[in-house]
């Protein structure tokens, strides 16, 4: 699989930098992992997952990432449907809470 194809849920608009998800790296060591890390905080990518976990990395600056148009794309959207972010994650957590009854816990 090539780097430049996409799946079909991806929209084709989006730039990608890195893997979204680090369960895809084709070999997950701690260089791969701080590589794609690294890779992703040069091109303004803070969010990564590893599986169901959303790693973030301070920018220390201001990002457009928490406006009302990321509410919309997160609410109700699967993980995959968009590039990683604190609002699928807290959004994918209040489902599981409200239609599973599941008890939910975020560490930060």
């Amino acid at each position: 699989m090539g780097s430049k194809q996409r799946y079909h849920w991806q929209p084709q608009n989006v730039k990608h930098s890195g893997v979204d998800d680090m369960v895809l790296l084709s070999r997950i060591t701690e260089d791969a992992i701080v590589e794609n890390l690294k890779k992703r905080y040069m091109d303004d990518y803070i969010f990564t997952y590893i599986g169901s976990v959303l790693i973030s990395v301070n920018p220390f600056k201001q990002m457009p990432y928490f406006t009302d148009r990321e509410v919309e794309l997160y609410q109700g959207a699967a993980q995959y449907e968009n590039p990683p972010h604190i609002y699928a994650l807290a959004d994918n957590m209040y489902r599981n809470m409200i239609i599973d009854g599941e008890n939910q816990c975020v560490i930060i």
